[in-house]
Protein backbone atom coordinates (compact mmCIF):
# COMPACT_ATOMS: atom_id res chain seq x y z
CA UNK A 1 0.00 0.00 0.00
CA UNK A 2 1.33 3.47 -0.88
CA UNK A 3 2.13 6.04 1.81
CA UNK A 4 2.72 3.41 4.50
CA UNK A 5 5.69 3.84 6.79
CA UNK A 6 6.55 0.16 7.01
CA UNK A 7 9.47 -1.31 8.94
CA UNK A 8 12.58 -2.29 7.01
CA UNK A 9 13.92 -5.83 7.41
CA UNK A 10 16.73 -4.70 9.73
CA UNK A 11 14.24 -2.86 11.96
CA UNK A 12 11.98 -5.93 12.10
CA UNK A 13 14.90 -8.07 13.19
CA UNK A 14 15.85 -5.56 15.87
CA UNK A 15 12.28 -5.46 17.26
CA UNK A 16 12.14 -9.27 17.37
CA UNK A 17 15.57 -9.72 18.92
CA UNK A 18 14.98 -7.12 21.65
CA UNK A 19 11.83 -9.01 22.66
CA UNK A 20 13.71 -12.32 22.68
CA UNK A 21 11.48 -13.56 19.84
CA UNK A 22 8.58 -13.87 22.30
CA UNK A 23 5.18 -12.23 22.01
CA UNK A 24 5.26 -9.00 24.02
CA UNK A 25 1.66 -9.39 25.25
CA UNK A 26 2.29 -10.02 28.94
CA UNK A 27 -0.64 -12.45 29.03
CA UNK A 28 0.77 -14.45 26.11
CA UNK A 29 4.59 -14.45 25.96
CA UNK A 30 4.60 -17.41 23.57
CA UNK A 31 7.76 -18.15 21.57
CA UNK A 32 7.37 -17.00 17.97
CA UNK A 33 10.07 -19.06 16.30
CA UNK A 34 11.00 -22.72 16.39
CA UNK A 35 11.23 -25.95 14.37
CA UNK A 36 8.60 -26.42 11.68
CA UNK A 37 8.25 -30.17 12.23
CA UNK A 38 10.76 -30.90 9.50
CA UNK A 39 14.29 -29.66 8.97
CA UNK A 40 13.45 -25.99 8.78
CA UNK A 41 12.11 -23.33 11.17
CA UNK A 42 8.75 -21.58 11.39
CA UNK A 43 7.89 -18.10 12.65
CA UNK A 44 4.58 -16.76 13.92
CA UNK A 45 5.99 -13.39 14.95
CA UNK A 46 4.91 -9.97 13.69
CA UNK A 47 6.55 -6.56 14.07
CA UNK A 48 3.40 -4.54 14.73
CA UNK A 49 3.16 -0.76 14.71
CA UNK A 50 2.34 0.85 18.05
CA UNK A 51 1.04 3.89 16.20
CA UNK A 52 -0.25 3.08 12.72
CA UNK A 53 1.95 3.06 9.65
CA UNK A 54 -0.63 5.06 7.70
CA UNK A 55 -3.47 7.50 8.30
CA UNK A 56 -6.69 5.75 9.27
CA UNK A 57 -4.90 2.87 10.97
CA UNK A 58 -5.11 1.89 14.64
CA UNK A 59 -3.69 4.51 17.03
CA UNK A 60 -2.47 6.73 14.17
CA UNK A 61 -0.52 9.76 15.39
CA UNK A 62 -0.41 12.62 12.87
CA UNK A 63 2.30 14.43 14.84
CA UNK A 64 4.89 11.72 14.09
CA UNK A 65 7.25 11.87 11.14
CA UNK A 66 7.59 9.05 8.63
CA UNK A 67 10.97 8.19 10.12
CA UNK A 68 9.49 7.94 13.62
CA UNK A 69 6.64 5.69 12.44
CA UNK A 70 9.10 3.34 10.73
CA UNK A 71 11.57 3.25 13.64
CA UNK A 72 12.09 0.31 15.98
CA UNK A 73 10.85 2.45 18.87
CA UNK A 74 7.40 2.42 17.24
CA UNK A 75 7.35 -1.36 16.87
CA UNK A 76 6.27 -4.15 19.19
CA UNK A 77 6.90 -7.85 18.64
CA UNK A 78 3.72 -9.94 18.85
CA UNK A 79 2.47 -13.34 17.78
CA UNK A 80 0.05 -13.31 14.85
CA UNK A 81 -2.98 -13.78 17.14
CA UNK A 82 -2.09 -10.87 19.42
CA UNK A 83 -1.13 -8.62 16.50
CA UNK A 84 -4.67 -8.99 15.14
CA UNK A 85 -6.18 -8.52 18.58
CA UNK A 86 -4.48 -5.20 19.36
CA UNK A 87 -5.67 -3.68 16.08
CA UNK A 88 -9.20 -5.08 16.33
CA UNK A 89 -9.71 -3.90 19.92
CA UNK A 90 -8.05 -0.49 19.99
CA UNK A 91 -10.00 0.68 23.06
CA UNK A 92 -8.32 -1.95 25.23
CA UNK A 93 -4.91 -1.59 23.59
CA UNK A 94 -3.83 2.02 23.80
CA UNK A 95 -0.44 3.40 22.85
CA UNK A 96 0.51 3.50 26.55
CA UNK A 97 -0.54 -0.13 27.00
CA UNK A 98 1.53 -1.32 24.05
CA UNK A 99 4.54 0.71 25.14
CA UNK A 100 4.29 -0.88 28.59
CA UNK A 101 4.22 -4.34 27.00
CA UNK A 102 7.24 -3.45 24.87
CA UNK A 103 9.21 -2.20 27.86
CA UNK A 104 8.38 -5.25 29.96
CA UNK A 105 9.15 -7.64 27.08
CA UNK A 106 12.58 -6.10 26.56
CA UNK A 107 13.28 -6.09 30.30
CA UNK A 108 12.24 -9.76 30.46
CA UNK A 109 14.59 -10.64 27.57
CA UNK A 110 17.45 -8.60 29.07
CA UNK A 111 17.13 -10.34 32.43
CA UNK A 112 16.43 -13.74 30.92
CA UNK A 113 19.78 -14.04 29.15
CA UNK A 114 21.42 -13.12 32.46
CA UNK A 115 19.63 -15.83 34.42
CA UNK A 116 17.02 -13.63 36.07
CA UNK A 117 13.25 -13.26 35.71
CA UNK A 118 10.85 -10.34 35.86
CA UNK A 119 7.66 -10.60 37.89
CA UNK A 120 4.89 -8.01 37.45
CA UNK A 121 2.49 -7.57 40.34
CA UNK A 122 -0.73 -5.60 40.05
CA UNK A 123 -3.22 -4.58 42.69
CA UNK A 124 -6.59 -6.30 42.43
CA UNK A 125 -7.97 -3.53 44.63
CA UNK A 126 -7.09 -1.02 41.90
CA UNK A 127 -8.77 -3.32 39.40
CA UNK A 128 -11.91 -3.42 41.54
CA UNK A 129 -11.95 0.37 41.72
CA UNK A 130 -12.18 0.43 37.91
CA UNK A 131 -15.21 -1.91 37.69
CA UNK A 132 -16.83 -2.31 41.14
CA UNK A 133 -20.17 -3.70 39.93
CA UNK A 134 -18.66 -6.50 37.88
CA UNK A 135 -16.14 -7.49 40.55
CA UNK A 136 -18.88 -7.47 43.20
CA UNK A 137 -20.95 -9.90 41.11
CA UNK A 138 -17.92 -12.13 40.61
CA UNK A 139 -17.21 -12.08 44.36
CA UNK A 140 -20.76 -13.17 45.13
CA UNK A 141 -20.49 -15.98 42.59
CA UNK A 142 -17.16 -17.28 43.91
CA UNK A 143 -18.27 -17.15 47.53
CA UNK A 144 -21.45 -19.06 46.63
CA UNK A 145 -19.65 -21.58 44.39
CA UNK A 146 -16.00 -21.60 45.52
CA UNK A 147 -14.82 -24.37 43.18
CA UNK A 148 -16.11 -22.95 39.90
CA UNK A 149 -13.51 -21.10 37.85
CA UNK A 150 -14.89 -20.70 34.32
CA UNK A 151 -17.40 -18.20 32.96
CA UNK A 152 -18.89 -17.06 29.68
CA UNK A 153 -20.23 -13.69 28.56
CA UNK A 154 -23.54 -13.56 26.74
CA UNK A 155 -26.52 -11.44 25.81
CA UNK A 156 -29.74 -12.25 27.63
CA UNK A 157 -31.27 -12.64 24.17
CA UNK A 158 -29.03 -15.62 23.39
CA UNK A 159 -29.42 -19.24 24.39
CA UNK A 160 -26.43 -21.21 25.64
CA UNK A 161 -26.40 -24.94 26.27
CA UNK A 162 -23.56 -25.58 28.66
CA UNK A 163 -22.31 -28.81 30.17
CA UNK A 164 -24.44 -29.73 33.19
CA UNK A 165 -21.50 -31.71 34.57
CA UNK A 166 -19.23 -28.67 34.38
CA UNK A 167 -21.14 -25.64 35.77
CA UNK A 168 -19.86 -22.17 34.92
CA UNK A 169 -20.74 -18.57 35.73
CA UNK A 170 -22.42 -16.26 33.22
CA UNK A 171 -22.12 -12.49 32.91
CA UNK A 172 -24.37 -10.48 30.60
CA UNK A 173 -23.67 -7.53 28.32
CA UNK A 174 -26.94 -5.93 29.42
CA UNK A 175 -25.76 -5.83 33.05
CA UNK A 176 -22.32 -4.30 32.41
CA UNK A 177 -21.47 -1.59 29.90
CA UNK A 178 -18.16 -2.16 28.08
CA UNK A 179 -18.00 -5.76 29.33
CA UNK A 180 -15.48 -6.97 26.75
CA UNK A 181 -13.02 -4.10 27.29
CA UNK A 182 -13.31 -4.60 31.05
CA UNK A 183 -12.40 -8.26 30.66
CA UNK A 184 -9.39 -7.27 28.58
CA UNK A 185 -8.20 -5.08 31.46
CA UNK A 186 -8.78 -7.99 33.85
CA UNK A 187 -6.52 -10.12 31.66
CA UNK A 188 -3.84 -7.42 31.82
CA UNK A 189 -4.06 -7.57 35.63
CA UNK A 190 -3.70 -11.35 35.65
CA UNK A 191 -7.18 -11.84 37.09
CA UNK A 192 -8.56 -14.01 34.28
CA UNK A 193 -7.36 -16.10 31.34
CA UNK A 194 -9.23 -16.30 28.03
CA UNK A 195 -10.26 -19.86 27.07
CA UNK A 196 -12.64 -19.02 24.20
CA UNK A 197 -13.75 -21.88 21.96
CA UNK A 198 -16.71 -22.71 19.70
CA UNK A 199 -17.26 -18.96 19.11
CA UNK A 200 -18.28 -18.44 22.75
CA UNK A 201 -16.30 -15.89 24.78
CA UNK A 202 -15.11 -18.02 27.68
CA UNK A 203 -12.71 -17.19 30.50
CA UNK A 204 -11.22 -18.68 33.65
CA UNK A 205 -10.40 -16.98 36.96
CA UNK A 206 -6.78 -17.24 38.12
CA UNK A 207 -6.23 -18.66 41.59
CA UNK A 208 -4.63 -15.42 42.78
CA UNK A 209 -7.78 -13.52 41.83
CA UNK A 210 -10.06 -16.12 43.43
CA UNK A 211 -8.12 -15.76 46.67
CA UNK A 212 -8.61 -12.00 46.47
CA UNK A 213 -12.36 -12.41 45.94
CA UNK A 214 -12.57 -14.68 48.96
CA UNK A 215 -10.97 -12.16 51.31
CA UNK A 216 -13.34 -10.56 53.85
CA UNK A 217 -14.72 -7.27 52.54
Amino acid sequence: MANRDDFRALVIRTIAQRAGYRCSNQNCLRPTIGPDGGDDSASIGVAAHITAAAEGGPRYDPTMTSEERAAAENGIWLCQTCSRLVDADVISHSVDQLREWKTLAEMRAYLGIRGFAIVVSRSFQKLENKMPSLIAEMRDDINTNPFIREFVILSKKWSYNGDSNNPIFTYFFEDHDHLKPMLRVMQNYGAIIETTHNNIDRFEFTEDFVEYLQLPV
